[in-house]
């Protein structure tokens, strides 16, 4: 039995632990199927009855991909009370267990749009204890440090450190940020968007989320920053995005 399959079942055989109130669960969940579609890590859709949850087991190279699980644990109960995300029944370093949530991703119209601004805003908004800001150039360094010396010698690196650099030294306020806000991280339910996958989750650049969406002339009016530290954030986003795919690789 591999290690992902030790950790589905004993997730599943300490049910009677998981906070689900609320919910009706009298029986231990049964697995029903893998859920595809996830880069990192490996999820399962378990149910009893009407009761239906996802188990996700985290990845085992989440460190080197910059993931910091206590983290995403604290910032997933901040959000709890915002109904932005789905309901957290279990969670620790290995293992997660929420709410399946039933919907279609997240399209690219109007409606949509309006809903994740205010989704955006909510999540903004709330208080976080901690709220020094991440170190862009940090982050990216971490992953530079694992490329094979060919990679990280690259013009290509030397830009996004340059980027990284830029959004460091500008003037923004830290807010929670998804960091890896696409389409299919957003599931639109009768009740509402669900935000999906808060693994790579920090204290932010406010504006960086709605980029990985939206064109710069879609981003709210009051985080429309100068265009200089909008192309910084570009080029930063797209680096992240393709330093982790060589580390991941």
């Amino acid at each position: 039995m591999s290690n992902t399959q030790q950790l589905l079942q004993q997730t599943l055989s300490k049910w009677q632990s998981w906070q689900v109130e609320g919910a009706t669960l009298c029986s231990q969940p049964q697995l029903i199927r893998e859920l595809c579609g996830g880069k990192t890590n490996r999820s399962f859709l378990v149910a009893s009855g009407a009761f239906e949850a996802v188990v996700r087991i985290n990845a085992a190279n989440s460190q080197s991909l910059g993931i910091d699980r206590n983290r995403e644990q604290k910032i997933l109960q901040l959000l709890q009370p915002t109904g932005t995300v789905p309901k957290l029944f279990f969670i620790d370093k290995q293992v997660m267990v929420s709410r399946y949530c039933h919907g279609q991703h997240w399209v690219d119209r109007a409606e949509n749009r309006r809903n994740l601004n205010t989704a955006l805003a909510k999540i903004q908004a709330i208080a976080v204890p901690d709220r020094a800001k991440r170190n862009y150039v940090d982050y990216c360094t971490a992953y530079i440090n694992q490329l094979d010396q060919h990679l990280a010698d690259q013009p290509l690196v030397e830009k996004i450190l340059a980027a990284a650099s830029a959004v460091d030294m500008s003037d923004w306020t830290p807010v929670i940020c998804h960091h890896d806000l696409v389409p299919e991280n957003i599931i639109v339910t009768a009740e509402g968007l669900k935000l999906l996958d808060w693994e790579y989750a920090a204290m932010g650049h406010p504006a960086l989320d709605y980029m990985h969406l939206y064109p710069t002339d879609l981003i709210p009016t009051n985080l429309r920053y100068d265009r200089g530290s909008i192309e910084a954030l570009k080029v930063v986003q797209r680096g992240i995005n393709d330093l982790w795919s060589l580390v991941q690789s």
